[in-house]
């Protein structure tokens, strides 16, 4: 079916832990997008917050004045549970999943892009990916260079930062690893690869905070994810995640 016709139903699962001061920006921003609201859905998955995130999320499941379906869940803390708690909820038409960093913000052409490019290169085998992601802000000359370079390191080590997108079907058969508290989309991926082919979609319509290489700089929090990335899976399952706000 044509691409300019086909449109795919998107499954957009937001995990969110203590995210009151970054997640009305994210959710605003899905509201925006410039795709048919019959075929997406909003699954925000509130896990163990201490501040105004569930509030703030709760607000936005009861606005009447979005078609967009909007679900509000809490899970335990972890973002593993969070996006397996979003993926046992996801409508039964969905056939595509999107993990949405609390703090990744999508253009309002975000899901017909991804929509126009899933249908050109359907007939790939495709499993799971990510999609190119530009820093916000992206005032500064050296983020911009820095996401240039995560951009060609995730295309080559089949990887991904802050947005994965998977088929549904897939990632409700491996799911995540409840234990893991980082790394989960690194595992996550690998395990979905089996049944098909990692992709990358490119595109100017996704953005995610620099707040984690603001707070660390950027070399050092690159190495610290080379060092995670490099860990045994006993390793992984052991380590917490450092959460920065």
């Amino acid at each position: 079916m044509s691409e300019l016709i086909y449109k795919n139903f998107f499954t957009i699962i937001v995990p969110a832990h203590n995210e009151e001061a970054e997640l009305a920006r994210t959710l605003d921003a899905l509201l925006a997008q410039r795709y048919p609201a019959s075929r997406m859905e909003i699954i925000i998955v509130e896990n163990g917050s201490t501040d105004a995130t569930l509030s703030i999320a709760q607000r936005y499941a009861s606005r009447v004045d979005t078609l967009i379906p909007i679900r509000v869940i809490q899970s335990e803390l972890g973002v593993s549970r969070a996006k397996n708690a979003g993926l046992a909820l996801a409508s039964a038409e969905s056939e595509w999943v999107v993990f949405c960093d609390a703090d990744t913000y999508l253009g309002p052409e975000a899901l017909h892009q991804f929509n126009t490019w899933i249908n050109r290169h359907g007939s790939e085998g495709l499993s799971v990916g990510t999609t190119q992601i530009r820093p916000q802000p992206a005032d500064r000359l050296y983020a911009r260079l820095w996401f240039r370079i995560y951009d060609v390191i995730h295309r080559v080590t089949y990887s991904s930062y802050a947005l994965q997108l998977a088929r549904t079907p897939i990632a409700r058969g491996v799911g995540f690893h409840a234990e893991l508290s980082f790394a989960e989309d690194l595992v996550f991926t690998r395990e979905c690869r089996r049944y098909g082919r990692f992709f990358f979609v490119p595109t100017n319509q996704v953005a995610t905070s620099t707040r984690r290489f603001e707070a660390r700089g950027y070399l050092r929090q690159s190495l610290r994810w080379l060092m995670e990335a490099l860990m045994p899976m006993r390793m992984k399952r052991r380590r917490g995640y450092d959460v920065i706000r």
